[in-house]
């Protein structure tokens, strides 16, 4: 008789004085959402990450709910909520401080997303009302289920620990507490399935071990390079996602040389440049911006990979005058980052800016001469990302800091900073 699986096991449940999770870890507004439901009738957990980093004694960024109530009655109890997505009905419900996610418990896994799921997802977040949803056909491939299928259909068995509001304690139907107490990243069931699912879930398992500090279970790890060549065919959104959370993350450094051991960089992002001793050095400044509390806009974020590409094109374009081709320099820019651009499907306005932020830096390189050039440039929309781009250049070697000095100098002088 063989050993018995996780489904033939039922679930390790710690009472409330046998872990740290406590009310006072929860936002207020998660709170809310948490004890509304359970006093309305229904099942109310907190679920995923922000169980997971509360018993790693991290401050959650996000905390999301999943709960036995539908998404219309789950919306009916909140009316500052909206019922978002198409073949997963979630609630989005809102407070002045941010969102709160609540999710039906599902027992059917995640299909083969569609090109078009995150543009649409956009879509709809862009919107501006809050309040109202829009008719939408049932999904049929989705199946409400039990705390305990939606547990197993969840990436990896450290995400799908669960925190019960009802007696404040924790539910693991997975592993999950063994694996966060040896430190380790494993899928929830076959991995090569699990990542055939949802390639992305590759790039996900990597930034969890640099993240965490965490090692990737043997099957796991093997089931990444047998399947990493998927990852290419991941939508171009979702792709984009995960890159400029990497980059907030404070980790981006690590998290990219690890994507780029397991090969799986070169193939999300063929048109990306990441392997250069530079390339890690700036990666290295966007982290430590990160970690004292700077907030990098995506185009600054995005411009990081192609900052020494551009300076050292605005340096062959510089004639020995001093004077700048600024229609050749413009010229190759755009051959330098439109395929890119294009795979990655930014939005125009991220693109322009991008474009912009990057070529202000042209006229950035000497200390300004006068008040009404800083003036002006100041005001330009892109100043922002051209500004943040500039301290990187000046720290690579591109820019003196007596350049960097003056334009400090002078944008006090008018107020700009």
């Amino acid at each position: 008789m063989g050993s018995p699986t996780i489904e033939d096991l039922g679930p390790k449940v710690l009472a409330r004085p046998d872990h740290q999770v406590s009310r006072g870890s929860l936002s207020s507004e998660a709170l809310k959402v948490l004890y509304r439901l359970h006093r309305s009738g229904y099942a109310a957990y907190l679920v995923g990450g922000s169980v997971r980093d509360i018993l790693l004694g991290k401050r959650p960024k996000d905390f999301d709910v999943a709960t036995n109530a539908r998404p219309q009655e789950i919306r009916r109890l909140f009316r500052n909520s909206r019922v978002i997505g198409r073949r997963f009905r979630l609630v989005h419900v809102y407070f002045r401080a941010g969102i709160v996610e609540v999710a039906t418990f599902r027992a059917s896994p995640e299909p083969p997303e569609s090109p078009n799921d995150w543009e649409e997802a956009a879509a709809e977040e862009a919107e501006e009302s809050t309040t109202t949803d829009r008719p939408q056909p049932a999904t049929e491939d989705v199946v409400y289920g039990t705390p305990a299928e939606d547990a197993r259909r969840r990436d990896f068995t450290v995400n799908a620990l669960f925190y019960n509001i009802a007696d404040f304690s924790i539910i693991d139907h997975v592993g999950g507490i063994e694996d966060l107490e040896r430190g380790l990243i494993r899928t929830i069931g076959d991995p090569d399935q699990r990542f055939i699912e949802d390639p992305v879930r590759m790039m996900r398992a990597l930034e969890y071990s640099v993240r965490l500090g965490f090692e990737i279970d043997e099957r796991t790890s093997e089931a990444i390079v047998a399947q990493r060549d998927l990852i290419a065919e991941a939508s171009a959104p979702r792709l984009t996602y995960e890159l400029l959370e990497s980059l907030r993350s404070g980790h981006a450094a690590g998290i990219h040389e690890a994507w780029r051991r397991a090969g799986v960089f070169t193939r999300a992002f063929p048109d990306l440049p990441i392997d250069t001793d530079e390339s890690m050095r700036v990666l290295e400044m966007v982290d430590g911006e990160i970690a004292s509390g700077r907030e990098l806009s995506d185009p600054s974020l995005i411009g990081s990979y192609f900052l020494g590409r551009f300076l050292a094109i605005a340096e062959e374009e510089t004639s020995e005058t001093g004077r700048v081709d600024n229609p050749q320099v413009l010229g190759r820019l755009r051959e330098s980052l439109d395929p890119a651009s294009t795979s990655m499907h930014l939005s125009n306005q991220t693109l322009h800016l991008l474009h912009q932020g990057l070529f202000a830096l042209t006229k950035m390189r000497r200390a300004p001469e006068r008040g009404r050039q800083v003036l002006k440039l100041a005001r330009q929309e892109y100043f922002k990302v051209a500004w943040e781009l500039y301290g990187f250049a000046v720290t690579l070697g591109y820019i003196s800091p007596d350049a960097y000095q003056g334009w400090k100098r002078a944008l006090r002088k008018v107020g700009s900073k």
